[in-house]
């Protein structure tokens, strides 16, 4: 009876002991993703339409409202990447090396992207603003030559496709250990190729800007690449909901 109760007791052991590493663990993933939740909200902050000084009179809060397009541009831009990494987050649940590594250097990379995205939505709008009130507005960014326009795509393409690669390995990563349904499956494939798509628009945006004579022929262009993203999202939509209509 003795050696039956000290094994009941060691299997109790070790139940606790399980129990204990895996509430360890979701706790851990939650901190985590607390973390990874928190530093984009951070690089939103950076993004504030008021800049770092509170508008003193109502000249200034209404030259802060003109920051509203870009603010509004730079923030879907970062909300898309976070909503894809929350997705992410609720269909896979991995925190391998591998997941928290490659999460860790998507939050870096925002971090990053923030400055040269605000820069560009802001000097667009700007130009915007003064082809129709010739008046620059006071402390925007102002591109002064072909060098500094080609340096900012450049940063920005840089970016997009350091961001964009670190989800889609992700994406890539998990779906090799994880066994999904198919509806899961299909919807995980398609963020995936929309991912590698919108990291191939990118890459054609920074050697487009690379190309850029010093002239400054064909400047804009660049940026116009940009809108080949309604084309990607647009194909791996149409392949997802091909795939989901074929019987099983």
């Amino acid at each position: 009876m003795g050696r039956l109760g000290s094994g009941y007791k060691g299997s109790t052991h070790i139940m606790n002991d399980r129990h204990d590493a895996g509430h360890a663990g979701r706790v851990e993933a939650h901190r985590l993703d607390g973390f990874f939740d928190a530093a984009f909200a951070f690089a939103v902050s950076v993004l504030a339409i008021a800049g770092a000084e509170t508008p003193h009179s109502l000249h200034d809060l209404l030259l802060d409202l003109y920051r509203i397009p870009g603010f509004a541009c730079s923030f879907a831009t970062l909300l898309i990447f976070w909503h894809r990494h929350v997705r992410w987050r609720d269909r896979f649940r991995t925190h391998d090396g591998v997941s928290i590594t490659l999460s860790l250097m998507l939050v870096f990379f925002a971090l990053i992207f923030v400055y040269p995205l605000n820069m560009l939505f802001q000097s667009l709008f700007t130009s915007i603003y003064y082809s129709f009130g010739h008046t620059l507005l006071p402390n925007e960014p102002a591109i002064d030559s072909v060098h500094e326009l080609k340096a900012l795509y450049i940063c920005y393409a840089s970016a997009y496709i350091c961001m964009a690669a670190c989800l889609a390995l992700l994406y890539h990563h998990s779906l090799r250990r994880t066994q999904l349904d198919r509806v899961d499956n299909i919807e995980a494939h398609e963020t995936m190729y929309a991912l590698v798509g919108s990291l191939l628009v990118a890459a054609l945006s920074l050697v487009t800007a690379l190309l850029i004579p010093e002239s400054g022929t064909g400047a804009g262009l660049p940026g116009y690449i940009y809108v080949l993203l309604t084309a990607v999202y647009w194909i791996t939509g149409r392949w997802s909901r091909k795939a989901k209509a074929k019987p099983a």
